[in-house]
Parts: structure tokens; sequence; C-alpha cells
């Protein structure tokens, strides 16, 4: 048996901490067909339209044929559903078929998670409704999305997702500064006597994350002033970030951060080096190898103690750099800083996630075998650790 087979075999048999999911709350008949699959995959941001007509489907399924998602997501159906059959043109109206099948008869996805893809744990970023667990604690624990606080300039202004802290928490209209600051850190602190390990900021899609040490004062400018400039706002937003930083180092809670594919001329991980470097005592966990950036995330990594590098989404949006970039971490001596999260919505896309993650974990460690830079039983010290020990002793877990 080579060393890859070895591997994928026992990585199977691993009681898996997923580090990061939108696990969307069930519904009865969901995803009812292809198209909902699509729509609520990273399929949907392929910039191809899918509406089931044989015209359509042809055009979306040649034009993505070889794209990693689609690619997993192929592999998750086939595996599910017991088929060699491919996804294509012919093909798709039973994919089709079989998923409503699937939706109808799945009386759980909680049951799917935990004995299909044997997730024992999953940390779970429900961004509308930061810190919700879905009402199953033993599965999910939840993170805390911050992105809100950074919208508090102002009672009505909403981050990415809709969010705002006077709106979702009811504070007072006539907070002031630093009693918003006391807010922001009860709110944190509930959150996590409610359960939440960590918290997560996915900035990247509201602005840039370089983010700059400011003054009290350079950033009460910013604050409920209807007369506030541009500039004042960004330092309140940047004091804010700190602000956050210093609580999660405070009650040792780690902070996730989603680094690349946002905005791209503010995502790339390196923007965060002044905060890194400000902030020793946070945990600072850089998702998705801030693709495709990954060498400046590596450099981060390499330079940085308190950092950590999740991989999740990157094998799914391309393969062959997380095979890279895992081989990159373990050659800079980071094998008990890597962690592994699905980054889906839904269980079909969550197990193709699974899917690509052991394969890209397989893959660069079987590499590694091949070179004598590891043995196979080292192989599957590490496979545990990626896969679980890491995020266990990271998260408290």
């Amino acid at each position: 048996m080579s060393a890859y087979s070895e591997l994928i075999q026992y990585i199977d048999t691993i009681s898996i901490i997923n580090t990061h999911c939108h696990k969307l709350p069930q519904k009865q008949g969901f995803p009812a067909s292809i198209k909902d699959l699509i729509e609520h995959s990273y399929l949907g941001w392929c910039h191809k339209e899918w509406d089931g007509t044989k015209e359509k489907a042809t055009n979306f399924i040649r034009s993505l044929r070889h794209n990693s998602y689609f690619f997993w997501i192929e592999k998750s159906l086939q595996t599910i559903f017991n088929t060699q059959k491919r996804f294509d043109e012919e093909n798709y109206p039973w994919f089709d078929e079989k998923i409503k099948e699937l939706s109808q008869k799945v009386s759980s996805d909680n049951g799917f998670l935990r004995n299909v893809c044997h997730y024992d744990k999953i940390i779970l970023d429900g961004y509308w409704n930061p810190g919700t667990d879905l009402g199953d604690p033993d599965l999910f624990t939840p993170t805390f999305r911050i992105n809100q606080f950074l919208f508090g300039y102002q009672i009505d202004t909403v981050d990415d997702n809709g969010n705002n802290p006077f709106l979702n928490y009811n504070w007072p209209k006539d907070l002031d500064f630093k009693g918003y600051l006391g807010k922001i850190e009860e709110k944190i602190v509930e959150k996590k006597e409610a359960g939440c390990v960590a918290l997560k900021s996915s900035l990247p899609y509201d602005r840039s994350i370089c983010f700059k040490e400011r003054t009290y004062e350079e950033a009460e400018k910013g604050y409920q002033n209807p007369n506030a400039k541009v500039e004042d706002i960004i330092a309140f937003q940047d004091y804010i970030y700190f602000h956050i930083c210093k609580i999660a180092a405070k009650y040792n809670i780690p902070f996730q951060n989603h680094t690349g594919l946002g905005n791209l001329e503010g995502s790339n991980a390196m923007l965060l080096k002044e905060v890194i470097s400000k902030n020793p005592d946070t945990q600072f966990i850089l998702f998705h190898g801030s693709f495709p950036w990954t060498d400046d995330a590596l450099a981060l990594i390499h330079n940085f103690p308190n950092i950590y590098a999740d991989i999740c989404w990157l094998p799914s949006i391309s393969t062959s750099t997380a095979v890279y970039f895992i081989k990159q971490l373990l050659e800079t001596g980071k094998a008990d800083a890597i962690t592994w999260g699905c980054d889906s919505w839904t269980i079909i896309e969550s197990f193709g996630a699974y899917l690509a993650g052991r394969h890209a974990v397989a893959k660069a460690l079987s590499d590694l075998i091949e070179d004598d830079f590891l043995t196979v039983q080292e192989g599957k010290e590490l496979s545990e650790k990626i896969f679980r020990e890491n995020a266990k002793m990271l998260y408290h877990i």
C-alpha cells in the first residue's frame, strides 16, 4: 500500500475537530436540487449561470470541469451516492434527483456531519446570529464574529452581514465612547461564558485589514460624530480592532482572522503585521493561507510565535496550492500550529471540503515521506495533529 493510501485510510479514523464552518440551520428538503446546492456553495461564486436547462447546464459543467470547487463537489456526490457517474451534462438530472431524495431522507444534518464526515466538534461561525450553536452544543461550539463592533461609530451603520451592536443588543443610544469600549468587553465575556471558544473577524469583506495603532483621542473623533471624516472613522475602527485583540489576550480567547480573497486590495495577511507584533499575547489564527498571498502568510507564521495557520477553504480554492502550503508549513517547523475546517454551508459541500482537506494533507505528507523527510508513522501523527490535536489544544475543547 502506498503512503498516500495508508494516510487516507488513517485520516478516515480520526474524530475531527472542524475549526471553521457556516452550517446553515436545518430545513427539511434542503438543498432541494443542484440549483440549491450551487447557490449555497462556492460554485455560486464562479460567475457561471445555472438555471437547470440543458444548455446552461452544459455550459456550466464544461466551463468548470477542472475547477477545484466543482471537482470536490463532484467527489462528494459520487461518494455519498456510491457511484462512478460523472457530474456532467448527461448525468446531472440523475444527481438532481438523488440530491432531492437525500434531502428528504436525512432526518438530521447533524447526524450526517457526525457519522459521514466524522466530526467530533465543529466551531461554528453563524454570522446571521453571532455566537449561535444551532441548538446542538454537543456538536457545535461557536465562535463569535466581531465585525459589528467596528460599525458602532453610528447606531445604524451595519457590517457586511447587516449587524450593528446597538441594533442587535439594544445598547443605549447615548452610550459614550468609554462606555462603548466597556460594552464590547462585557459582550465578549458573556459570549465566552455561553460557550464561544474563539473570536472571528471577516473584516476583509468590510474594509482593509491594515490596522494601525491609534490613540483614544483619535478614535473618539470617529464615534457617534455626524461630522466625522473618513479618516476619523478608520481611526475608530483601528482602535476597536486593537481593543478586541487586548480583550482576546486578557481572557485567553483565540482570534480567528479571515485573510485573502476579500476586498483584494486589503486582505493580504501581511497587512496584519503591525497588530500582530504589537499584541504578542493574542493568539491569531490566519485563515485560508491568505490565498493568493500564501508566501506572505508563511513569512508571518514563521516569524511570530503567536500565529496559527488554519487551512480551511484553501484545499477547495486550489488543491495544489494547499498541498504546497502544508509542505511549507511543516518545513518551517509549524506542525503544532496547523488546523483544518470545512468552511461551508451545506452537508454535501462540507463532505466535499473534508475530502479535499484529507487529500491535501495526505498528498503533502506522502510527498515528504517519499523525500525521506518523515516516516509513515510520523505522517499519521501529523495527520492527527492537523485534524484534531492542534485544535483541541488551541481552543481548549
